[in-house]
């Protein structure tokens, strides 16, 4: 959610009801401190508010351009009003407000009435330089070093070999089209997707890639955090989500239910629980995607039934580590950062979300029915019969291959086979018994052949 694409999408903004408050903010600190310079008045505008803190008293908040931290009278008459001999409680004349807030695309200053709220949101250099579509931009390309990139994350040929006649196999291709829509809604449009890829895979794979040299630079640093699973335990866990619009869970490897419930209610419910120490807890809207990042098979545990995560291969290196390495950073982050990488490529996202549909729920990929933990015959039910809807109508089953694949019981495979219209028959020009659709050949699909 960090720039608007041609303002083709006018849904509501995160706090879209509160009013543009830059006049209003320079009046008080031109009223409050007239003796001041123009300049100094905007630092102060820019950089320095006070904020209630959990017992109503008023602190002394400062951007220090990184972050956000208490200051004290000392340290901002030093770095900012050093010419000046102020009167003690001079600083109960800055501005004040209740809470910050955060809305991208909106200015510093927003207010309701009379309360002035301070938006935290500081766009990026990188987003605001990717131009806009024209009028002649019907189709914007994939730029190729991307789609390298891509294949070579989630479907070279040592993690998943060609298929007979020489192609990737769809379920792979499949996830780099899911994966890119959501890159494309969560950086250029005012949607927040409501699921989280979880990109699985050994070390230096280019997982790291993927969060520092393309989504970081998008979103902008201030607007970007990366945070383990223990981060957000606890009851000061939200303070570190308030004002982003990126946060990458790095090195996951928590099956626990508190994390996962946690996780759940992150990714897709409207308002975030703010309770940051020693100030006031406040309710703000959240406006960030989530992306799960790990070097584990399994790294969360989710039942079938779960509709928030979209599961990627477990990436594995096309060679080994040192090769990887060598392509990443000689040849993919060059183009990215020297080459006009991230133009080309901003433009190809902002073309995706001009022309493509935001899923509602992630794309249940044969590596989500992989690893995640079937607690009842209907978590079956449902991950075997959407997983046999996903499959070409050419292919035939077994029973005893589908129940190893899902872990489910014969009577649960032989009852969804039977609700999905499979009937028992001989594949094509054998005698070997499969469930399959009528007419169609029923080859033996090749997951329940691959070992």
């Amino acid at each position: 959610m960090t720039v608007q694409n041609n303002k083709q999408f006018l849904d509501d903004q995160p706090h879209g009801h509160l009013q543009n408050g830059t006049e209003k903010a320079f009046e008080r600190i031109e009223r409050a401190f007239s003796f001041l310079t123009m300049y100094e008045q905007h630092q102060l505008v820019d950089r320095t508010f006070l904020q209630t803190d959990a017992s109503g008293r008023s602190q002394i908040r400062h951007d220090t351009g990184h972050r956000i931290v208490t200051s004290s009278e000392q340290e901002i008459e030093q770095s900012l009003l050093f010419n000046y001999n102020l009167k003690a409680g001079w600083h109960n004349s800055l501005i004040a407000i209740p809470h910050p807030v955060y809305a991208p695309n909106r200015p510093k200053w927003l207010s309701a009435g009379q309360t002035l709220f301070r938006n935290e949101w500081v766009g990026s250099d990188v987003a605001k330089s990717v131009p806009n579509l024209g009028v002649n931009d019907v189709v914007v390309p994939c730029p190729p070093e991307w789609d390298a990139f891509m294949k070579r994350l989630f479907a070279n040929p040592t993690m998943c070999p060609p298929t007979a006649d020489g192609a990737i196999p769809a379920d792979n291709l499949r996830f780099i089209d899911e994966f890119t829509i959501w890159l494309a809604f969560s950086l250029f449009s005012n949607f927040r997707p409501l699921y989280a890829p979880i990109l699985r895979g050994a070390h230096g794979t280019g997982k790291g890639t993927m969060e520092s040299q393309v989504i970081k630079p998008f979103v902008g640093g201030r607007n970007h955090i990366k945070v383990m699973p223990h981060n957000i335990k606890g009851e000061h866990g939200g303070q570190f989500l308030v004002g982003k619009s990126m946060v990458v869970f790095d090195e996951v490897n928590d099956r626990g239910q508190v994390f996962g419930d946690r996780l759940k209610y992150l990714i897709t419910e409207p308002d975030l629980a703010v309770n940051p120490k020693n100030l006031a807890p406040f309710v703000d809207t959240a406006t960030f995607s989530t992306m799960i990042l790990s070097n584990e098979e399994v790294p969360i545990g989710y039942p079938e039934g779960e509709r928030r995560f979209l599961v990627s291969p477990f990436m594995e290196h096309e060679v080994d580590q040192a090769e990887t390495g060598d392509w990443l950073f000689n040849v993919f982050v060059p183009w990215m950062k020297y080459e006009g990488g991230h133009a080309k490529l901003g433009k190809y996202l902002k073309w995706r979300v001009a022309t493509d549909t935001m899923p509602s729920v992630a794309w249940k990929s044969p590596w989500f029915h992989e690893t995640c933990k079937t607690d009842t015959n209907a978590d079956h039910e449902t991950a075997i019969m959407s997983w046999l809807d996903d499959q070409e109508d050419k292919y035939g089953y077994t029973v005893a291959g589908l129940s190893a694949v899902f872990k489910a019981g014969n009577g649960v495979v032989k009852n969804c086979l039977d609700a999905s219209g499979y009937k028992r028959g001989k594949i094509k020009g054998t005698n070997i018994n499969v469930y399959k659709k009528v007419g169609e050949a029923g080859t033996l699909h090749w997951k329940l052949s691959k070992d």
